[in-house]
C-alpha cells in the first residue's frame, strides 16, 4: 500500500486523507451528495483569496466532545455526476473553474473531491445574480463594500498585468529597433570603408599616372 492510500481506503489520495481529518472552514466543506452542491458553494469558494475544496459523499458528524468528524458515505461518481458539477460551474457568471477528482475509487464508498481555485475574474455570482463568499464553515453574502473592494482588487491586478505585458512588448520592440539600427550602422560603416578604400586606390593610381 502506497503512502497516498491510508489503511482501509484503497485509492484514497494523501490530500483527501488530510482533508477528511480536518474541520470544515473557509477552505473546506462536506456534502453528502452531488445534488447537495450548489452554484452558490462554487462562487463562494471562487471569491476567496485561496479557493477551497468540497468533498461530495462525505457526512459531517460530531463526537461526544462536540468535535467534528468526517464519515465517508459515498456518492454517485460517474460521468452524469461529473457533468452535473461542471454544469453548475458553467452556470456561474463568469464560469467558475473546477477540478473533479475521484477518491476511494477501489473502495465500497467512492466519493468526489471538487477543487475550486481562487478565481482570476472575481467577483463571481450565480446565474440569478447572487454573490457569496466562503466564511467560517459557511457561505456569506458579499456586502456592497466588500463586493466593490473585490472588484477593484481584480481590476487593479488586471491593470498591472496589462501594464507588464505592454512594457514587455515595448522592450521587445525597442530591442528589435536597436538590432535593426546596429545592422544598418554596420552597413553604413562597411560602405564608408569600401568608399575610402576605393578613394585611396584611386588616389594611388593617380599618383602613379602623374609619374
Amino acid at each position: 500500500m502506497s503512502s497516498e492510500e491510508p489503511a482501509g481506503h484503497s485509492g484514497l489520495s494523501e490530500r483527501a486523507g488530510e482533508l477528511l481529518g480536518s474541520q470544515e472552514g473557509t477552505g473546506l466543506d462536506f456534502k453528502e451528495s452531488v445534488n447537495a452542491l450548489s452554484a452558490e458553494d462554487l462562487v463562494a469558494f471562487a471569491n476567496t483569496e485561496h479557493g477551497g475544496v468540497v468533498l461530495l459523499g462525505v457526512r459531517e458528524l460530531r463526537d461526544s466532545r462536540g468535535m467534528q468528524l468526517a464519515e465517508i458515505v459515498g456518492c454517485e461518481v460517474g460521468d452524469k455526476a461529473k457533468l452535473n458539477i461542471l454544469g453548475k460551474a458553467e452556470s456561474c457568471v463568469p464560469p467558475v473553474e473546477v477540478r473533479v477528482i475521484l477518491e476511494n475509487g477501489d473502495g465500497e464508498k467512492p466519493f468526489l473531491r471538487v477543487e475550486i481555485p481562487a478565481g482570476r475574474n472575481r467577483p463571481y455570482c450565480t446565474s440569478g445574480g447572487t454573490y457569496k463568499v466562503r466564511g467560517d464553515a459557511r457561505n456569506e453574502a458579499l456586502t456592497p463594500d466588500k463586493l466593490l473592494s473585490l472588484f477593484l482588487e481584480t481590476e487593479n491586478s488586471r491593470f498591472v498585468n496589462r501594464f507588464r505585458e505592454a512594457a514587455s512588448d515595448l522592450e521587445d520592440s525597442l530591442l528589435e529597433v536597436k538590432k535593426k539600427l546596429v545592422e544598418e550602422m554596420g552597413d553604413i560603416y562597411r560602405q564608408v570603408d569600401s568608399l575610402r578604400a576605393s578613394l585611396e586606390k584611386g588616389a594611388s593610381r593617380s599618383g602613379i599616372d602623374n609619374l
